[in-house]
């Protein structure tokens, strides 16, 4: 563990071995449901090591709570691209090793969002998801304006009002927290947060501090953070794909629930847009936005699996497949590879890590080149599959198309350069018909013998129709 999971277990340690409110500034709201592993663990002489399980029981309930909400809802294979996307396809693997905050937040607020998607869903199903929902957000108290835009939303679809109560509560329990363990309402335990100064123009400011339009733009475009690289799907205009297509039923809308995950990551950006520390820290990828690999994977499979698909998406498909499994290979192969110098003489250069490609976490496996392991050649090679199988139907599309357009402009030569069947006929009509008309001075078709009766002339309408 580091950093605020090492700060987090501590905290947890100080509540359950000495039984002191700890007053560390991370909610303990997350934290609190790992207790049963932390007892578990100080039975055993572990205490951290099984804490250290907790993060990755989340996503593999996480997963589970997806199969089963979207199961008798969803094309069997859109499910199986998703969920498949979400392990090996993402940046999820950093969140599994640690006991950082985003994996409970994703957890709750992730599938509680989906279950609103429902509209079979059992009645004690939407309490049940607005409480998982609130508490994911007070964990996370940043997030309480995605939860904001959320619940609006849900509020206008729904046309009541009932959805914003989750804002209410979900700020009922932030400020009670806060006062609980910290004496007042209004600490944070955040006051006087802040960075060291380098040579970049906002450095050492604390708090939310940040220029907003600058924030924004380096969470979405900067190379070491950026969420066009680390979640390139989230970008792809899918919402109107995930239509009949997909749906084994009528109980689930996907591009809701499309829409419910991507409002929640934006809701996000415009906070830690703001923050001075809106790179999460010494960590590996844009950590505050785990959320963003639900919408990221559910618009990519579906993408993938669009048998409509016309070359110019088919192309995209396979491009932002490609980028979406190295991260999740570079994630696990490559997380623990740190270039040294962002990270000296006290953060003095840790620019280089967030806006250069060359000391990005993505691209600098490429730089370092460092020997491998089996363990790793494994992962590689195992990722390499899945790259392989989930873009089958992509490539196919491309060889389909190709094959047409090779077709296409095949005929069209040989139309055009006078070879070949179809201009051979086209030869053998224009002499037929130079032939009827050799020795008529008017240049016109031979006169074809008309049988009349006698006493008629044929009229002239009658000989318009005649072949």
């Amino acid at each position: 563990m580091m950093g605020d999971g090492l700060a987090r277990y501590h905290a947890l340690t100080e509540l359950l071995g000495q039984h002191r409110i700890p007053e560390t500034a991370y909610s303990m709201i997350g934290p609190l449901f790992a207790a049963p592993l932390w007892w578990v663990g100080r039975v055993t002489g572990d205490p951290q090591g099984w804490v250290g399980y907790y993060n990755s029981i989340l996503f593999g309930l996480t997963i589970v709570a997806l199969y089963l909400t979207m199961r008798r809802h969803v094309e069997p294979g859109l499910l199986r691209r998703f969920l498949l996307l979400l392990v090996a396809g993402g940046m999820a693997a950093p969140h599994l090793v640690d006991f950082y905050g985003e994996m409970f937040t994703v957890s709750t607020v992730g599938v509680g969002l989906l279950v609103l998607a429902r509209r079979d869903a059992p009645p004690a199903a939407r309490p049940v998801a607005w409480t998982a929902i609130v508490l994911g957000v007070a964990n996370t108290p940043a997030a309480l304006l995605a939860l904001m835009i959320v619940a609006g939303i849900e509020a206008v679809r729904r046309r009541r009002l009932t959805p914003l109560a989750s804002v209410l509560a979900a700020s009922g329990l932030i400020v009670g927290e806060s006062w609980l363990r910290r004496g007042s309402p209004f600490a944070t335990g955040y006051a006087d947060n802040h960075g060291v100064e380098t040579f970049m123009p906002y450095s050492g400011l604390a708090g939310f501090s940040y220029p907003m339009l600058l924030g924004v733009a380096a969470i979405v475009f900067s190379f070491g953070k950026g969420l066009l690289w680390f979640t390139p799907a989230l970008f792809l205009p899918v919402r109107g794909r995930l239509g009949a297509p997909f749906r084994a039923g009528p109980g689930i809308d996907l591009g809701y629930a499309w829409l419910l995950w991507v409002s929640f990551t934006g809701g996000l950006i415009i906070v830690y847009g703001k923050w001075w520390a809106w790179y999460g820290g010494m960590y590996w990828g844009p950590r505050f936005f785990l959320i963003a690999i639900l919408p990221a994977a559910l618009g990519l499979a579906a993408l993938l699996g669009d048998p409509t698909a016309g070359r110019r998406s088919s192309t995209t498909a396979c491009a932002t497949l490609t980028l979406s499994v190295w991260v999740a290979a570079d994630a696990m192969a490559f997380g623990e590879l740190w270039p040294g110098i962002c990270y000296q003489d006290g953060y003095r250069l840790e620019a280089l890590c967030l806006f250069t490609p060359e000391f990005s976490a993505l691209w600098y496996p490429f730089v370092a080149r460092p020997d491998l392991s089996g363990t790793q050649l494994g992962q590689l090679a195992l990722h390499a599959l899945v790259l392989g199988w989930l873009g089958v139907p992509a490539v196919a599309r491309l060889a389909r198309d190709a094959r047409i357009a090779a077709r296409r402009d095949a005929g069209w030569r040989i139309q055009r350069d006078g070879s070949g069947p179809m201009a051979a006929n086209q030869r053998d009509g224009t002499q037929a018909y130079s032939e009827r008309t050799a020795g008529d001075p008017s240049g016109s078709p031979a006169a074809v013998p008309t049988r009349v009766s006698a006493g008629r002339t044929p009229s002239a309408a009658a000989c318009r129709g005649r072949p």
